[in-house]
């Protein structure tokens, strides 16, 4: 346990190392590096203001979702999964949160989570019914379900449109590195998707939206 903790512990300072400098193999994630990196600052910083033990709830949980997000974007970048394990971990925290922050939330944002899972594991199967292949990783599907503990229903639209931006984002840094890139190219979304989380999380752009 000690040696998988400090293997992927490694894993993930080699990554965002080379992600926040441009660097092979992690070039093409340099916004999602440095955006989970500012996304971290700006919750020291806007937290700073608050009660201590609010301050402390806000910094224990900002700190807890970076390191799994960002263990999450080095495993998923380098061999194209996202481990059931973090997943599992970002959910148990997800869940932390809610009962934290929103007690009286508990049980319908689980409600929520079961209906995301359901929806978004339709719409691979259906996505690959209709082209042949898949559209989403199952490991995708569970990071989305699990995600919903952190942002509920509300501000899944948000998650999405920022991973989809990204994923973009990526494939055109692709493009420039003289990679070839079609409907079919597998690009790791993993990564966007946990940016799409953390900026979701953290800057609640459905606030501004919604009003």
């Amino acid at each position: 346990m000690i040696a998988e903790l400090r293997k992927t512990a490694q894993r993930t300072g080699r990554f965002l190392a080379n992600a926040l400098l441009c660097r092979e193999p992690y070039r093409d994630q340099v916004l999602v590096a440095w955006c989970l990196v500012v996304g971290l600052i700006w919750t020291f910083l806007n937290s700073a203001a608050e009660p201590e033990p609010q301050w402390l709830a806000n910094v224990a949980l900002a700190a807890g979702l970076f390191a799994v997000l960002a263990a999450i974007c080095a495993i998923d970048a380098r061999f194209g999964i996202i481990p059931d394990k973090l997943v599992v971990l970002m959910a148990v925290g997800g869940l932390a949160a809610v009962l934290l922050k929103e007690p009286d939330e508990g049980i319908s944002r689980i409600l929520e989570v079961v209906f995301v899972a359901a929806a978004i594991a339709a719409f691979r199967s259906t996505f690959r019914w209709l082209r042949g292949y898949d559209g989403l990783g199952f490991g995708d599907v569970k990071f989305i379900a699990a995600a919903t503990f952190w942002i509920g229903v509300r501000s899944l639209p948000a998650l999405l449109l920022i991973a989809v931006a990204s994923a973009l984002a990526s494939a055109f840094l692709l493009r420039v590195q003289r990679y070839e890139v079609d409907g079919r190219h597998a690009i790791p979304f993993g990564p966007h998707l946990a940016v799409g989380l953390w900026l979701a999380w953290v800057f609640d752009p459905m606030s501004f939206v919604l009003g």
